[in-house]
């Protein structure tokens, strides 16, 4: 069965979950997450998917949930869900004092390695090295683990030249199973974090990477314009 197959498939049934990526997905890897703008074309289909009847339209990212709204505006009838499925808004803090020291720590490295910056959400806290070299990035990162070596509440999400500490214990596969309950899902990623969803797909699910390396994802696509493609084709398909 061909992508175009499956998703024709997955909308013959009277209600589904479309759930997505930001990051490499609809807006392309930059060097600093505040310049990354998604693809008007695919913002424009997931306003009319998520006022769709029967559609359930997530976005699911490492991002705030704040960050996700501010990029993406208002997208009526859509979920947005924040911090690899930890953040939906309106989430409490577990263990506040460590997410305090985690942020002090990415900041200490941030101002320390020139090309680095550090981030700090509801929940965890970020450190960003797209535009280190790796034999400082890996010293950083050395220094990370050894930091959460220490703390077991702590654990470490690794991206794209990212590592996030957090305290949190859910992931996208999760937060994206939960919101599907038995009704099927076609969810769409690019990074490690989305390989969670694809690891918990059922058979009559559809899974789509974007771009290269293993997955457990059963379709691929190369690059944002293959992600168009796709939220097109299903606009058309809920018609």
């Amino acid at each position: 069965m061909t992508l175009e197959q499956a998703i024709d498939e997955l909308f013959t049934h009277s209600e589904i979950v479309v759930g997505i990526d930001f990051d490499g997905t609809l807006a392309p890897l930059v060097e600093h997450p505040d310049l990354a703008i998604p693809d008007a074309r695919a913002v424009q289909a997931l306003r009319i998917l998520a006022k769709r009847e029967g559609i359930l339209l997530a976005v699911v990212s490492g991002r705030s949930h704040a960050a996700l709204r501010e990029r993406l505006g208002e997208v009526e009838g859509a979920v947005y869900i924040g911090e690899h499925g930890n953040d939906t808004g309106e989430t409490d803090t577990p263990h506040p004092r460590v997410v305090v020291e985690m942020g002090d720590l990415v900041d200490a490295l941030a101002r320390e390695i020139p090309g680095a910056f550090s981030e700090r959400k509801t929940g965890s806290a970020t450190f960003h090295y797209r535009g280190v070299a790796d034999e400082v990035s890996g010293r950083a990162l050395e220094e990370i683990r050894d930091w959460v070596s220490r703390r077991p509440e702590v654990s470490v999400i690794e991206g794209k030249r990212v590592v996030e500490l957090t305290t949190a214990t859910r992931n996208k596969g999760d937060a994206i199973m939960e919101l599907a309950g038995q009704n099927p899902v076609i969810y769409i990623g690019d990074d490690a974090t989305d390989e969670t969803v694809f690891a918990a797909l059922r058979p009559e699910d559809v899974g789509v990477k974007v771009g290269d390396g293993v997955t457990a994802a059963k379709f691929r696509v190369e690059d944002i314009e293959g992600v168009v493609a796709i939220l097109e084709q299903m606009v058309l398909a809920s018609m």
